[in-house]
């Protein structure tokens, strides 16, 4: 059974913690300033040389919702609210998500079932390109009761064995060099001047739904395996007061294939499907914030919209979201030990 080690969360951000206390003192004594560099055109100021945390919550979690004829139903875990924990210094950046407990909407597991929930992130980041990666876990659905009568039957039907996997990527080219992706995505740039630009935006993912009941006689149980890709085309721009205070906005949208494996297990038979359709994806975000040369803070929202019908099937498959993100983080010029343990590895 998959289980969240809460420990060793815990004891990762006591020792960022430490890490930032060190930073601190060592710049204070040293009396240095942070090393930032600007680009040529003076629209982006770089801070690639400072240690930055950030700290996030947000209610993007995985969600899917079935239409088939009159039938209407959306698969979700128990889960309201998502903790994220980011760290970059250098070429090294990366986040860590959790749902912990007693964030609001997190602990209605009597009626709801739990759920469990993983993803880790990265940035890979060039001076035109923008990459994303992403693995993400979460074990624990339900779905609303469409026939619920009070007294009766239940609100909630539970899946607790059902089990999502997903490897995800997002690669996208800026084709103007004045605006600045990273001033909005992790905060390893700062926006000086009023840019936009066009985002040709390449999507893809694999992953797994897996419905891991114990099979006897009488049930049966599915894995579907999918992979999928869309190419879009959108428009991002970010508005800047005072080199500090920032609005952003943009819309992309474009198509794909998604390709599938429907596995059907029953107690003493298997049965594969493979299922192929074009997919279509609509995204759209803004941000309001604030991003200095040391604190940077925001909201986020997004919402993405994915429909694809199964092959010549009557069921037509939705992922979607509208989803928030607030945020607030600091700069801090790493400390001595950082610098000489990771320069060498992190240009």
């Amino acid at each position: 059974m998959y289980k969240l080690n809460l420990r060793y969360i815990h004891n990762s951000i006591i020792l960022l913690a430490i890490t930032t206390l060190i930073s601190i003192a060592s710049k204070r004594s040293l009396g240095q300033e942070a090393d930032t560099t600007r680009s040529a055109n003076q629209y982006i100021e770089r801070h690639k040389q400072e240690l930055a945390l950030k700290l996030a919550i947000t209610n993007n979690i995985e969600s899917f919702s079935v239409h088939s004829g009159d039938l209407n139903y959306t698969l979700q875990p128990n889960t309201d609210l998502k903790m994220k924990l980011f760290f970059s210094y250098r070429s090294i950046l990366f986040s860590v998500g959790y749902a912990p407990g007693f964030l609001p909407g997190n602990n209605d597991n009597r009626d709801k079932g739990k759920s469990d929930i993983f993803e880790f992130a990265t940035n890979v980041n060039m001076e035109h390109w923008f990459q994303r990666l992403s693995y993400s876990k979460i074990k624990g659905f339900y779905s609303e009761n469409p026939n619920y009568v009070p007294g009766l039957n239940d609100q909630y039907f539970t899946f607790p064995e059902l089990q999502y996997k997903g490897f995800y990527g997002y690669t996208a080219y800026k084709v103007n060099p004045n605006y600045s992706i990273l001033s909005l995505e992790n905060q390893t740039e700062r926006q000086l001047k009023s840019a936009g630009s066009l985002l040709p935006i390449l999507v893809y993912r694999y992953y797994t739904i897996d419905n891991k009941i114990e099979l006897t006689e009488n049930n049966s149980s599915q894995i579907s395996n999918n992979f999928e890709f869309n190419l879009s085309l959108g428009y991002f721009y970010t508005f800047v007061i005072n080199q500090r205070w920032y609005a952003a906005a943009g819309v992309a949208t474009g198509g794909g294939m998604i390709f599938t494996k429907l596995l059907t297990r029953f107690y003493d038979e298997r049965y594969t499907n493979h299922l192929k359709a074009p997919i279509f994806r609509t995204e759209a975000a803004a941000s309001l914030g604030y991003n200095s040369k040391r604190f940077f803070a925001g909201l986020q929202m997004a919402g993405y919209r994915e429909h694809y019908n199964q092959d010549k099937a009557s069921n037509a498959i939705t992922h979607e979201g509208v989803n928030f993100q607030v945020f607030a983080g600091y700069r801090f010029g790493a400390p001595t030990f950082l610098s000489r343990s990771l320069g060498r590895f992190a240009p």
